[in-house]
Parts: C-alpha cells; structure tokens; sequence
C-alpha cells in the first residue's frame, strides 16, 4: 500500500520528551515501511529522519535521503510551546489550527496519490474529514483520546473507519464503524533491557509518570505513599499548572515526595527500573496507558484504578493489582503491600508477547487490508 500518515502538528516525530501519540505514530511508520509498505510520514517540524525516511522540509531546505526503506517525513510547522506571556489563552489551539491548515492543502494537493489516509492527529479525526472526502480516499483514524457523542455522531455520518487502541474506547458508542483495536506498543529499547527491574521483588521507592493533572490524581499516589511511610517519585510535565499549584506542590518536599519533571526515554526507563510499583490511579477513561506497558517491560508491576483499559492492559494479580475507584487511597495502599506477590519476570513476558511493535504493526496492517 501507498500509505499517507498523518503524524502530529503538537510534538516532532519521535517525540524528544513525552507525547505517546507521536511515539506510535513513529513506530507505525517505522514498521509499515518495513512490511514494503510505502510511507509518507506528515508531521511537526523538528521530526527527525530515521534509516526509514526521507525529510522533505515544506517551504524551503534541502532533502536528506534516508537508506533501504520507501517513506518520507514531511515536517508541518514549527510545534506548540508552552503558552506566550501576555497573550490570549487559545493561542496553542490557533497555532494547531494554523498547522491542520497546512495539512489540508496537502492533502487536497497530494493525497490522490495514495491507496488510503491513516490519521493519528488530534482533532484530524473531525476537522479533515471534509477534506478526505472530496479527495475520495479512505481515511482510517487512530483513536488515541476517549470518543464523546458529538464526535462520534460525525464519525457515523462520513461513516469513517476507526482504530482504537483498546476496547473499552468502544463502549457506548455503536454504530461508529470500527474497523481494529491496535494496542500500543513499547519502545524496544525497553524490552532489551530486561535487567532494569531484576532487585528482587522490591524496589526502592513508588513512581508515578505522566502530565501532573486532576485525571491522572497524583495527588491520591502521594497519600497511598504517606500511608505506606514510603518514598514517591514523579515525573511529567506540568498539564494543569493550577491543579499541581494547590495539590502537588504544597506535598512535594524533594525528600519523601519528589518531582522531577519531563524526562527522556532513557531516564524514564532508568526511574521505571528502580521502582517497586508504577501507580496509577487514573479518574478518567484511559484509552490505553502507555506509561503501565513501559513499566512492565522492565519488571515493574502496576497498581492502578479500574478505569478505562486498565483491565485489558494489566493482569490483575499476575502483573500488579486493579483497584476499584470507590476504595480509593486505602485501596492503593493494600495492593502496594501486596506488591511482593508479583513475579517480575511474568511483566516482562506479558509485554513482550502483547505490546511489542512488531504486534501492534500486525494489528495495524490488518485493519488497513481490511479498509
């Protein structure tokens, strides 16, 4: 196939930092282009070319030619950075407006030249439909956020196939023309590192990652963990400034409760490694968490809320606990002191035979045959 991806406009492909929906993106492009698929990769400026790609800058700069494998990147804007002072609030959504304009006219310029459109934009699932529809191409979307009704109606109307990466993003919404789950995949490096992790089953502090903001609840992880009298690590960046102002930063004492901000793959998984649990107790329907796959690839089990797809990612007692939400921080703290029960090597084989990228790409390709 002759595959149009639809990358990101918010962060560069892979991204440096955090940004899940740029990782997969990237390793979608990276393993279709593998399977002899032909891939051009359309995404925020500052994606870097990989042995898979080739870099076309839009607007001006030379072309770097990548090695063996048919794809290109085409790099879109310039990418979101933290809000300006002493400008309006919706400065970042008009800024990602102006880039999905970008990527409109390329569609409505080139997009005849492909088999099918796979999306995995934010907000290109609505506001590129029009636009697919006059180029008359299938436009297959990856669901990475939760659907809501209005959404939903508009993806039945332009009958649209779409990708979850889970099952429980379905639930309530039928009628909307599924077309695959794809679970999310681990960055590789993870999983070679199977020595991350192997202290026994103790490690020597409790992790939590992701952006700090009410949804994610770092504020009930830090109680479990005060309860526990045990130490707590987060990190991520900043999503709700005001919720870490009032939740997060009055209990972070850089000794027992300590923040450390956004950190590469390397660090995260350095972190990931030394922890005895990852805890995650989201208050919203996580569509998949990456953050549990990466825990567990090296031996770190998870003790998260039953919300979402937890269920479908975690196996309850094998590779960490599901708690329910209504038994909250006491919850948490019963399934930590459980936590030794857990056999380390039993998360690493878990994620290695459900998430690893060669799984997901299986997945994936399926789906887009089937289109």
């Amino acid at each position: 196939m002759k595959i149009l991806l639809l990358g990101s406009v918010a962060l560069p492909v892979p991204p440096p930092m955090q940004g899940g929906t740029e990782r997969m993106a990237y390793w979608q492009a990276v393993g279709l282009a593998k399977r002899g698929h032909q891939v051009t990769l359309i995404a925020a400026r500052g994606s870097k070319p990989e042995s898979a790609y080739t870099l076309v800058e839009i607007g001006g700069g030379d072309t770097v030619v990548g090695s063996t494998l048919s794809a290109e990147v085409v790099p879109i804007g310039s990418g979101l950075p933290a809000p300006y002072a002493f400008t309006e609030s919706s400065r970042n959504l008009r800024k990602e407006l102006v880039y999905m304009a970008q990527v409109s006219e390329w569609l409505l310029t080139r997009a005849k030249e492909y088999d099918l459109i796979l999306n995995n934009m934010r907000g290109g699932e609505s506001v590129l439909l029009p636009i697919a529809k006059l180029v008359g191409k299938p436009f297959v979307t990856v669901m990475h956020l939760p659907l809501f009704d209005e959404l939903a109606a508009l993806l039945k109307e332009y009958n649209t196939p779409v990708v979850t990466i889970s099952n429980a993003q379905r639930v309530g919404f039928e009628g909307v023309n599924f077309v695959g789950t794809v679970y999310n995949c681990v960055d590789e490096e993870l999983l070679g590192r199977g020595d991350w992790g192997d202290k026994g089953n103790k490690g020597e502090y409790l992790l939590m990652l992701g952006s700090i903001a009410p949804h994610k609840n770092q504020k009930d992880g830090i109680l479990a963990a005060k309860a526990l009298g045990k130490k707590i690590i987060l990190a991520g960046k900043i999503g709700n400034q005001a919720y870490f102002d009032k939740e997060i930063a009055p209990l972070v004492d850089d000794n027992m409760v300590v923040y450390k901000g956004e950190l590469r793959i390397a660090e995260k998984a350095a972190l990931l490694g030394g922890a005895e649990a990852l805890l995650f107790p989201i208050l919203w329907p996580e569509p998949f968490g990456l953050v549990m796959i990466e825990a567990m690839a090296v031996g770190t089990p998870v003790v998260a809320y039953r919300n979402g797809a937890v269920p479908e990612v975690v196996v309850d007692g094998k590779t960490g606990f599901i708690v329910n939400q209504s038994a909250g921080v006491d919850g948490l703290v019963a399934a930590v002191k459980r936590i030794g029960e857990i056999d380390r090597t039993v998360c690493r084989t878990h994620v290695a035979g459900l998430f690893t990228a060669e799984k997901m790409i299986d997945s994936l390709e399926a789906a887009l045959q089937k289109v």
